[in-house]
């Protein structure tokens, strides 16, 4: 049966394939369809006006200039076209306003350098490909803490080149240590960088500087800095050609911003202090409550003091000997007295940018704030100015023997370093006592923050046992002092 329905069905299509495909009338049929669409498409649609044809589109990639990685320094350097790098290892910030001082006075004599460089924040296993940049040069401005130690944003760098060997040939560099002779250990960092960078085949340009702090840490580096520019341009084949530039590093903006987002005093995040979140630290130090205070005894201009602080709910944990940050303010009679000389509403919201956009120090202190939060928070208003500070006042002062004072004071002379040593160091007068003894003298309030260097911290040590929960109890030396 399945054979012979196959049969039947092959005969039915060969039978119908026999047949012919149209009819006469399917022939006429579509004739007529075809007459009608050539009509329409020929004659109907060629009364309306064509449209334009579509313009065609190419997606063409978009030319962004490359960004330099954050933490590369050397990248960073091909950016700019800069060849002078300054690292600094800074516990109290000496040593990174000598670094700034280095970098700014670069550009007088028609370097570039790339702004004060944290090596906590770089990347220096790079530093081999410093000899990548022509003519480049690394300056370390480098403290010594404690008893022959590195600072702390410079602890990783300083065990890294310690423990590793890299091949710095082809690298030039320049040494500036910080210590204090009354120490065993004395500049201990700057020798050991000096010394360890040329064993790993670095190439001095100039010998180290040697500053003490309890000598005259300012004249030892004027000193230096008077070798260093003369040994760099003799080194790299360059004739001395002194630049009249502007020494700003940052540009004042004034905001328009609701207060709750201007700084009121945190070191680093917004409103910390009025949302307190542990861990607590250096940049987010926890608001302890002053639960005792008192005099122990006098003598003299010197007091101690017995302070007891309560450290409840910081998780906070501590060993007898550690020891404590705090964090002053400056007295509001002071800071009012720097808008009364200037004649500036010290409410006025300010910020200051850094005028390199290289650097990853946007700020030279928490922004946006207000004159008198700057003041009163970030800086130190009551400390001895350096003598880059006094040439640059001179630039604001219109009394010719007064400019001619702050001119002589600032010059490497030996007349004028007695004068500075005398009239500033053993008077022991601040920025502010410089603006009232020297009434002609008008800078900007803006450039005298950005002169002012940052207000430290004070380290205590720790006299309480830490089997006494929530208490931290210090004692202090005070001493009273007539300016």
């Amino acid at each position: 049966m399945d054979e012979v329905a196959a049969a039947t069905g092959d005969a039915a299509a060969m039978a119908a394939a026999s047949a012919p495909m149209f009819g006469v009338l399917d022939i006429v049929l579509l004739a007529g369809m075809a007459g009608f669409g050539i009509y329409w498409v020929y004659f109907r649609n060629s009364s309306k006006p064509q449209s334009p044809p579509t313009k065609g589109y190419t997606m063409q990639p978009t030319l962004v200039a490359p960004k330099a990685n954050d933490s590369s320094f050397i990248a960073k350097m091909k950016a700019s076209g800069k060849n002078i790098v300054v690292f600094y290892g800074s516990q109290t910030g000496t040593a990174e306003e000598f670094a700034l001082r280095l970098v700014k006075e670069a550009a007088r004599y028609g370097m570039k350098a790339l702004y004060p460089a944290d090596p906590e924040e770089c990347e220096m296993e790079e530093l081999s490909k410093l000899s990548e940049i022509n003519n480049s040069l690394v300056i370390f401005c480098m403290a010594t803490y404690g008893e022959g130690d590195p600072t702390d944003n410079a602890s990783a760098f300083y065990e890294w080149l310690k423990s590793e060997e890299p091949d710095l040939t082809g690298v030039n560099y320049a040494v500036f240590g910080l210590g204090n002779k009354t120490y065993e250990h004395f500049n201990s960092m700057g020798k050991f960088f000096d010394k360890r960078l040329e064993e790993l085949g670095a190439t001095r340009v100039v010998e180290a500087g040697v500053g003490d702090d309890d000598g005259n840490m300012e004249e030892d580096f004027l000193t230096w800095k008077d070798t260093l520019w003369p040994a760099v341009l003799d080194f790299f084949g360059l004739e001395m050609n002194l630049q009249e530039i502007s020494m700003r590093q940052y540009r004042l903006e004034i905001p328009d911003v609701p207060s709750e987002k201007l700084f009121t005093g945190e070191i680093a995040r917004l409103r910390s202090y009025q949302t307190q979140r542990p861990p607590f630290d250096a940049k987010n130090p926890f608001l302890a409550q002053v639960t005792a205070w008192r005099e122990l005894h006098k003598g003299g201009d010197r007091s101690c003091m017995h302070i007891e602080l309560d450290i409840s709910n910081s998780k906070l944990r501590y060993d007898s000997g550690d020891h404590v940050a705090v964090y002053p303010v400056n007295d509001p009679a002071l800071v009012n007295r720097f808008g009364e000389l200037l004649s500036v509403d010290l409410d006025t919201q300010i910020s200051l940018v850094n005028i390199d956009d290289q650097s990853t120090k946007k700020h030279p202190f928490p922004c946006p704030c207000t004159y008198r939060t700057a003041l009163s928070h970030y800086l130190d208003i009551t400390s001895n100015p350096r003598t880059h500070v006094l040439k640059e006042l001179a630039e604001h002062t219109t009394n010719f023997e007064e400019k001619q004072k702050l001119l002589m004071m600032a010059s490497s002379s030996l007349e004028g370093k007695e004068l500075y040593q005398q009239w500033v160091l053993q008077d022991n007068r601040s920025l502010l006592h410089i603006l009232e003894d020297l009434p002609s003298c008008k800078p900007s309030l803006d450039l005298v923050c950005e002169l002012l260097t940052r207000l430290q911290s004070r380290y205590y040590s720790i006299s309480s046992s830490s089997k006494v929960p929530n208490l931290v109890l210090l004692f202090s030396n005070t001493v009273s002092r007539l300016t």
